[in-house]
């Protein structure tokens, strides 16, 4: 949190930092992993089908959010245009492969069965390949740091999505404002860090993660209906980026999403509902009100 009050720069720095210790780690665990890795691991491939692929994908949809937090910097960056799409789609393909490399190498050294049963399986592969607990102990301290990293890019990402909607009129003025110095938007996120921080305490994190990645998987959803929408209602639309392939592309990414989200747990579809149920409320009691876009003819900042 205390990069964030920083500013956009501190927190690039930061995260920076910690994103080269996690990758170092992954690539450490895979040189390591590898050499107890056993080929019989491997039969029986898909033991639970499709089903099981797309329960483990929601499942760890969350950690896909940093693409979408990357995207809320669009105002920060100095050519937004020109970067955001390359930093989102390199990031993507790095971070595939090393999903793929971590996975492959982490069931070829340990049967999955027994990743159920165990906490920091990873760890463990490397204490129990090596024989010495000190690159286990080294694997847990880089996860550690991976955490902070996450932490850091969801909390960036919450604070500027929460900014655009509070200068739209849609949540209070008190998360737009800005430091005058860092410019940074401090009010917002303490608020923010403090509302996450009592749900990391009050929930379990299996729950929590279940939670966040629905949520993640609907708004991503609804940005693949909103880009088909927009090429039809708003033709002459200056967009500094066309998805190609679209309409497909868009029908694939929104099918997907909705495919992954029907195999997640009922407990967490009612949570979304609950919380989705509290947002609408939230909208037509305040934001909907307020909102900028219900007053066309109200100038905004970026069109002086």
């Amino acid at each position: 949190m205390t990069f964030l009050l920083g500013g956009a720069r501190e927190s690039a720095r930061a995260n920076t930092i910690m994103v080269v210790v996690k990758i170092a780690a992954l690539v450490l665990f895979c040189a390591i992993g590898v050499q107890g890795f056993r080929s019989g691991n491997y039969e029986n491939f898909m033991p639970l089908g499709m089903a099981g692929v797309s329960a483990a994908g929601a499942t760890l949809f969350f950690s896909y959010i940093g693409f979408d937090a990357a995207s809320t910097a669009g105002e920060e960056a100095k050519n937004a245009q020109r970067d955001l799409p390359r930093a989102i789609m390199l990031s993507l393909v790095i971070v595939t492969v090393l999903y793929v490399l971590v996975a492959a190498v982490a069931v070829g050294a340990r049967p999955w069965r027994t990743f159920t049963d165990s906490e920091a399986s990873l760890a463990q592969i490397m204490t129990d390949v090596t024989g010495q607990d000190f690159w286990g102990t080294l694997l847990a301290f880089c996860a550690v740091v991976a955490i902070a990293s996450v932490v850091l890019t969801v909390l960036y990402g919450q604070t500027r999505v929460l900014f655009a909607m509070s200068r739209d009129g849609l949540v209070p003025k008190v998360f737009s404002r800005v430091h005058p110095k860092t410019g940074a938007p401090r009010a917002n996120t303490l608020i923010v860090s403090l509302f996450c921080g009592v749900l990391a305490a009050a929930i379990p994190l299996g729950q929590l993660a279940d939670a966040t990645s629905i949520g993640t998987l609907f708004a991503f959803a609804l940005v693949n209906v909103a880009v088909v929408v927009l090429r039809r209602t708003r033709p002459d639309m200056r967009r500094t980026f066309r998805v190609p392939l679209s309409p497909v592309l868009p029908a694939l990414g929104f099918a997907f999403c909705v495919w992954m989200m029907g195999s997640l747990s009922t407990v967490t579809w009612v949570v979304f509902g609950v919380w989705m149920a509290v947002g609408l409320v939230f909208y037509f009691v305040y934001g909907h009100r307020r909102s900028r876009l219900a007053a066309p003819d109200t100038v905004t900042p970026e069109a002086k």
